[in-house]
């Protein structure tokens, strides 16, 4: 069978899905503090149908799967989920994203399902900022999260930090501390204009990370990391003779649209080719009905409509919301 190639040329290895549309967290770039309308659970994919829609996609050499949310460990039996895409002999990575909060009980039973690798999304090493950013998150809680992956054998374990002006742009050397101590990456990320955070980038929050990257690189002397991590669009420096990474993702400010290799399946089964845009293929009647030609379909398609790039820069906006996209 043909590699998922869409019309650009670009061939796609990388399926995100989200498994909840629910968050035990507020993020202000994320949900409004009210939280946001989740849908009833009866619509959300089942697991059978997930693992339908990973076995067609992986036929397709679609082949490295990310659990995301929401909060993906707010789903129930999730661990099984994981074993069912580990044990598809056709799926080369099974990752997951998490906010940690829930992770220290779940760990170790991720890690013998078959999971191989969490991200953890973690914005601030302050307790007072990180309850602040997140409306309701402790920082006790995630760390022992974060201290229960690196003890399951999740390594190098990522931990994702949203940069933002006058917030958290203040805490570099503990990051670069930590990864002088750990076998961690330290990936420093740029508020994009999805949701919510179209209200916190004229709130004037946005770093060009792109320039931070630079400042960084020539203040603390980083090096480049040569070795290849993962398969997403961080480029990685180190502190000399440190353990750790750091990486820099930077979807505004230096674009890396025509590397992209991934789509996202939502959690009631829309399947969205390119992140900044709301247009979607729905697989969902499809999966329920279990038609795997019809769904092979709906990826081709999703493909064929992929564009080109965003126009982020540009004044574009994207309604979704990243709860109900997946991250």
């Amino acid at each position: 069978m043909k590699p998922a190639v869409d019309a650009f040329g670009r061939v796609h290895r990388s399926l995100r899905i989200s498994v909840t549309d629910r968050c035990n967290l507020r993020c202000r770039y994320c949900m409004p503090a009210e939280g946001v309308d989740c849908m009833p659970r009866d619509e959300l994919l089942t697991f059978d149908e997930i693992a339908l829609a990973v076995d067609v996609a992986a036929e397709m050499g679609i082949d490295r799967v990310r659990i995301t949310g929401g909060e993906p460990l707010l789903r129930r039996g999730l661990v099984q989920l994981v074993e069912m895409l580990a044990d598809n002999s056709k799926v080369a990575d099974v990752a997951m994203t998490t906010n940690a909060l829930l992770l220290s009980r779940h760990a170790e039973a991720l890690a013998d399902a078959g999971l191989n690798r969490v991200n953890i999304s973690l914005d601030s090493l302050d307790p007072r900022r990180f309850h602040e950013i997140t409306r309701y998150g402790l920082l006790e809680t995630a760390w022992k999260g974060v201290e229960a992956a690196t003890a399951a054998g999740f390594s190098p374990l990522r931990i994702n930090v949203l940069l933002l002006d006058g917030f958290n742009d203040d805490e570099i050397q503990g990051w670069l501390d930590l990864t002088a101590r750990c076998e961690v990456d330290v990936r420093f990320m740029e508020l994009m204009p999805i949701g919510e955070g179209v209200r916190m980038n004229r709130q004037g929050r946005y770093v060009d990370v792109a320039r931070f990257r630079d400042r960084l690189v020539a203040e603390k002397g980083l090096v480049t990391a040569d070795v290849e991590v993962g398969n997403g669009p961080a480029r990685y420096w180190s502190v000399p003779g440190a353990p750790g990474r750091i990486g820099f993702i930077t979807p505004v400010s230096e674009p890396y649209c025509n590397l992209c290799s991934r789509m996202r399946l939502t959690s009631i089964g829309r399947l969205r080719p390119c992140l900044a845009f709301d247009e979607e293929v729905d697989l969902r009647p499809a999966l329920r009905e279990g038609d795997r030609e019809v769904v092979r379909e709906g990826f081709l398609r999703a493909l064929a409509d992929k564009p080109a790039g965003h126009h982020w820069s540009g004044g574009q906006i994207t309604k979704s919301t990243m709860s109900s996209v997946g991250g």
